[in-house]
């Protein structure tokens, strides 16, 4: 029998979900790999340990760069406003879920087609794009039988926009929150709480990157689901739509009703990336389609992929990607085709530097370069070091501190130098994740005058009350004597946020 939403959510208990979304929720995907999270979640459980202040919190902004050569923010909360919110989740995980159960129990097929639960070998609850067509079954073909359009829309700055108020109206209508707001204790307005106190207080918007943010939106996004379920054949990835209709004004009328639902919400379509196709249309992207096509013949005649066909096969991801609104996204997917295949040593050579100078045009790929390349073709450590040298030199300057500080994190990993480093050009960017690698960095150089000019950085950051905005890099930073509260007693029980190489 095929499961539903709710049984994948029941399958959560309140003390995983508790666990995992510490232990895994904290920080970004997007960010570079140096965090570990293990010690903090230890530093939870433990019995004597006193509850985490009850206020609000500032939080790490970071800019990533997305597919489209366009920043995303994420935000990284400090850890005691992310456990209070994990721990207010956990315990009422069971009304949640009930949540999850009453607003998804009438769907046909299951309707978010990404959403938190226990992923086979993994430990997170939650992974970007996630997507398992064996477990959520494949709807399409039942629910464009007999229809002639196809309806594609997204939210507009969907995490931005959600007015945390708004959950508790999710959970148990507008009407009823609106009659207890001032009944604090109530767990709904206790989640809207805990939710504010991760962003210093601020009703508008949810930080995109914690895991938290992934349940809260689904909180509002599957009420969404059951009044349009009611009336329309769709499926959701997180704030995607794709709906399946007889007529164009069905198509019309979809839009209509998908905006009415949106907006009893606060939130509000994105009409830039609303479009309308007549059907038949291919439900697999076309540029898969021709990449998976282009690479058929890899290894069908002789078992190794020779240099001019990987020539040919970037050349040929150059033209998609101008094709398809410099979508760089590409790239990414012919990375996964070709580890998948035997390349010849020339042909890694020249697949890793051409990645590298396309790296140089688009910053997306910079963090793809040390799990896609570096690490499975045992890259050379002069390539990998003349590649982060161009990297940083091209991309501080530009203040793209995301690209700067992934060549900083690989120059750590593999044991490199950036000549170009200079501590004070650092500093005045002030970018926390940036300043962290640096820190990483100048430890791993026994750069000790730079380490001084960091510490004196992290130093003045706290005494301007500015250590919340720059926590991951303050609190790495500084000895227990200069940190105080919940930081202090973090720090006395050798709480590290990194992994053990990179502290």
């Amino acid at each position: 029998m095929v499961k539903t939403y709710a049984d994948f959510m029941n399958e959560i208990t309140a003390d995983e979900l508790y666990d995992r979304l510490i232990e895994y929720g904290l920080f970004s995907e997007k960010l570079p790999p140096i965090f570990d999270v293990s010690a903090f979640l230890d530093f939870c459980k433990l019995p004597e340990r006193k509850v985490f202040t009850d206020k609000r919190y500032l939080y790490v902004s970071y800019n990533s760069m997305r597919n489209i050569n366009i920043p995303r923010p994420i935000g990284i909360p400090t850890p005691m406003a992310h456990e209070k919110l994990c721990a207010c989740l956990s315990d009422n995980w069971d009304k949640l879920q009930k949540h999850f159960m009453n607003t998804t129990i009438n769907q046909k097929h299951i309707v978010s087609r990404i959403h938190v639960r226990k992923m086979y070998k993994k430990d997170a609850l939650f992974e970007m794009n996630y997507k398992n067509w064996y477990y959520d079954g494949t709807p399409e073909p039942d629910i464009f039988i007999g229809k002639r359009f196809m309806v594609c829309a997204d939210i507009s700055k969907c995490y931005q926009s959600i007015y945390t108020h708004v959950i508790p109206w999710a959970l148990v209508g507008k009407q009823v929150s609106k009659q207890n707001t001032k009944n604090t204790k109530e767990w709904y307005n206790l989640i809207d709480h805990f939710t504010q106190n991760t962003k210093n207080g601020e009703t508008h918007g949810i930080l995109i990157g914690p895991h938290t943010s992934n349940i809260l939106s689904e909180i509002i996004l599957c009420k969404i689901d059951k009044e349009l379920c009611k009336h329309w054949d769709y499926v959701r990835n997180i704030d995607d739509f794709c709906c399946y209709v007889k007529s164009r004004e069905d198509a019309d009328n979809f839009l209509i009703d998908l905006n009415r639902c949106l907006n009893e919400y606060g939130l509000s379509l994105n009409h830039k990336k609303t479009e309308i196709y007549e059907l038949p249309v291919g439900i697999v992207k076309r540029w898969v389609r021709q990449l998976k096509n282009k690479s058929l013949y890899f290894g069908k005649f002789k078992p190794y992929v020779e240099y001019p066909e990987v020539q040919e096969f970037l050349d040929y991801c150059i033209e998609l990607i101008s094709k398809n609104k410099e979508n760089v996204s590409i790239l990414l997917y012919a990375l996964k085709i070709l580890n998948k295949n035997n390349l010849t040593y020339n042909s890694q050579i020249y697949l890793i530097k051409t990645m590298v100078a396309l790296s140089l045009i688009y910053p997306y790929i910079v963090p793809m370069l040390g799990k896609y390349l570096f690490d499975i073709y045992n890259t050379s450590t002069s390539i990998i070091e003349n590649a982060i040298n161009l990297i940083y030199e091209k991309y501080l300057p530009k203040r793209y501190y995301e690209a700067a500080a992934y060549a900083l994190y690989y120059a750590s990993k593999y044991n490199l130098k950036i000549t170009a480093f200079n501590i004070d050009e650092i500093i005045n960017a002030n970018d926390c994740i940036l300043s962290l690698t640096s820190l990483i960095y100048c430890r791993k150089q026994n750069d000790q005058n730079s380490l001084k000019k960091l510490k004196k950085y992290a130093k003045t950051l706290k005494e301007n009350l500015e250590l919340e905005e720059h926590w991951a890099f303050v609190y790495e930073c500084l000895s227990v004597g200069l940190l105080a509260e919940d930081w202090k007693k973090m720090k006395q029980a050798k709480v590290s946020f990194l992994k053990k190489e990179f502290q």
